[in-house]
């Protein structure tokens, strides 16, 4: 289920400066400076199973995990092992850093002195090369803090997706909190707000050896701040939650229990995850801290005029919405109706030409047929719009496919176009040209024709369609 603010539209005169700054230096650092992170681990990994040395240190790492009784441990690296795949079990064994303490104090015991020597050499080369791995250089390490991986580790992601949902929440959220707050105090809010979720992370487990990564903890305290910004003030949501869509308008700290308590159940229920929950929950909590010391201390400071702009929903958006929500209600007769409406108020865009069909082709069959051919001979379609159409063309049936000539007509002229979609115009020029009554400019599609295939190279069919079009002329 996602639940976001919709309230506040992109504001130019208060334009989100800082806000652009930080989508894209996070951007900017996992496109490129964590793209080297693979080279980095692929060297490490290659040379601890080429060397062997992964094969010296298998049967200590089995005594190490079972001194430690994690039976979580064990049994995860039993499952990788019995993959029969060396990388999975050596990759393991190398992220693990209590292990690689371990093996430096009894290493010289475990070992005879000549390979001790080497050992010490090679696994010291591998530990610097998993060091120059971006999440393990500059992430937040419990058991290893250093002041400046609280604020490195903020712009560091795990993956594209992981990225992306931040950012996408980050920009939902920030442009408005930036308004209210300010260039410079946004930035200063949103570097603690990471702070604060980062350290509540790392308090959870002060030995722990996992890296921290993500802005996640950041992107709550946004969303923080932006619920204590407009607090009681009725706001619009946007929800979706499965096949259901929708707006609803509630006061902004409706979402606070809802959000606090996913996170908190998700905590309880889900210990294993690589999902830094806590750091959610710390973040936002920092960030609620945060703006709740400016309207209690400093109120002036926050730019009100904003804030209390009126941007809500206009008579065009809340007719859409009203047939979006009536379809996700499968009341299809009803969305028929308020898409009459909605075109008698507002006129139709292509967009809802092609809901207004569908909706249709599902009610009155008959009706659709002659509706597909008024789109079909309306305004000249773009790209995007004619692969609508065709997709259209192309689920009908045969039977389906008897439309107006006028309406034959364009639509083969609008497939020439597109060289993928040529084979649709042939059939369509074959059904007007076998007709009794030809269109009276068959000609010159069939000239068009002689063209296209001209350009790609068809000789047999190029001196085909400019026969038939001397003869049509």
């Amino acid at each position: 289920m996602i639940i976001v603010p919709t309230e506040k539209r992109f504001d130019w005169q208060n334009a989100p400066i800082a806000l652009f700054v930080i989508v894209i230096i996070n951007v900017l650092v996992f496109y490129a400076y964590q793209t080297g992170d693979s080279d980095h681990f692929d060297e490490a990994l290659r040379v601890y199973i080429d060397e062997e040395i992964y094969q010296k240190e298998l049967p200590h790492y089995r005594d190490f995990i079972e001194q430690g009784e994690d039976a979580e441990k064990i049994a995860l690296f039993n499952e990788m092992a019995r993959l029969r795949n060396n990388g999975y079990a050596a990759a393991f064994i190398l992220q693990d850093e209590a292990f690689y303490i371990y093996m430096q104090e009894h290493a010289q015991t475990l070992f005879v002195p000549a390979y001790y020597e080497y050992w010490i050499y090679q696994r010291e080369y591998m530990h610097e090369l998993m060091f120059e791995v971006s999440y393990k250089k500059h992430g937040l390490i419990a058991n290893d803090i250093k002041v400046t991986s609280l604020i490195t580790y903020q712009f560091l992601h795990g993956g594209t997706m992981h990225l992306i949902g931040n950012m996408f929440f980050l920009i939902i959220c920030g442009f408005a909190v930036e308004a209210s707050l300010g260039h410079k105090k946004f930035m200063i809010f949103y570097l603690l707000t990471g702070v604060g979720g980062g350290l509540a992370q790392v308090l959870m487990d002060l030995e722990s050896s996992t890296p921290l990564i993500g802005a996640s903890g950041a992107v709550s305290g946004v969303m923080a701040m932006y619920l204590g910004i407009f607090r009681l003030r009725k706001i619009e949501f946007f929800y979706w939650f499965f096949v259901f869509v929708g707006y609803f308008r509630a006061p902004a700290l409706f979402i606070l229990p809802f959000y606090i308590g996913n996170e908190l159940i998700s905590l309880w229920t889900q210990p294993e995850t690589n999902v830094a929950f806590m750091a959610h929950v710390g973040g936002f909590v920092t960030g609620a801290v945060l703006i709740g010391l400016v309207v209690w201390r400093k109120p002036e400071t926050l730019n009100h005029e904003y804030i209390e702009q009126d941007q809500t929903a206009s008579p065009i958006q809340l007719s859409l919405d009203g047939i979006y929500q009536m379809m996700d209600k499968f009341q299809f007769d009803s969305a028929l109706k308020q898409v009459d409406k909605h075109i008698t108020a507002f006129g139709a865009d292509f967009n809802l030409k092609i809901l207004k069909y569908k909706l249709l082709r599902a009610l009155k069959p008959e009706e659709a047929q002659a509706y597909f051919n008024q789109i079909i001979t309306g305004s000249r379609p773009t790209k995007p719009q004619l692969s609508k159409i065709e997709l259209i063309w192309r689920n009908l049936s045969k039977g389906d496919r008897h439309i107006e000539p006028e309406a034959q007509y364009k639509l083969a002229w609008n497939f020439i176009t597109v060289p993928e979609y040529i084979e649709h115009s042939v059939q369509l020029f074959e059904q007007m040209y076998q007709a009794e009554n030809k269109h009276h400019s068959l000609n010159v599609l069939a000239k068009k024709l002689s063209a296209v295939f001209k350009q790609l190279d068809n000789r047999l069919e190029t001196e085909k369609y400019m026969k038939i079009s001397q003869e049509l002329s």
